[in-house]
């Protein structure tokens, strides 16, 4: 009975430590961007090498934007039917124009049939508001807009 107790409370234990904050979190980092080798975002964390080496684990809620290599991305307010849904993404930084910046996010969709298909879907956004979603036919017109060339992949 004792080696029971102290197995049921050794396993509380356990569960308690994987449900805490984890204790690299930066707690002044928000609205900073944060320059990384790799990161891995996940529902609620992003796990980052930093340049340095040094591991970094941050709630999403405070990572504005991340740059990874040469790429720039930033954290932008999802909108259905122009409306904002308070559902947010990172989406990458294309190109930048007159006041409105061209993002690109990665779309899988697990029910197509080569699930390694990756498809991308663009948005222009002007400060925080979008301004247009940029698919379909609107696409060619829009890369032009930025001074970059359409091709089809």
């Amino acid at each position: 009975m004792k080696k029971l107790f102290v197995l049921a409370s050794a396993m509380l234990m356990c569960y308690a430590g994987m449900a805490s904050i984890p204790t690299n979190v930066s707690p002044n980092a928000k609205g900073e961007g944060i320059i990384c080798k790799k990161i891995s975002i996940g529902t609620k964390n992003a796990r980052m090498v930093l340049l340095n080496d040094e591991k970094l684990v941050m709630p999403l809620d405070q990572l504005e934007s991340y740059q990874l290599g040469n790429t720039l991305f930033e954290k932008k307010e999802l909108f259905s039917d122009g409306k904002p849904t308070g559902r947010f993404a990172y989406m990458q930084l294309v190109k930048t124009k007159d006041g409105m910046s061209l993002y690109k996010k990665v779309v899988t969709n697990p029910e197509i049939v080569n699930p390694g298909e990756i498809r991308y879907e663009y948005f222009i956004y002007k400060g925080d508001k979008l301004y247009l979603a940029a698919n379909g036919k609107a696409l060619p017109n829009v890369l032009n807009f930025f001074g970059l060339k359409w091709s089809y992949e």
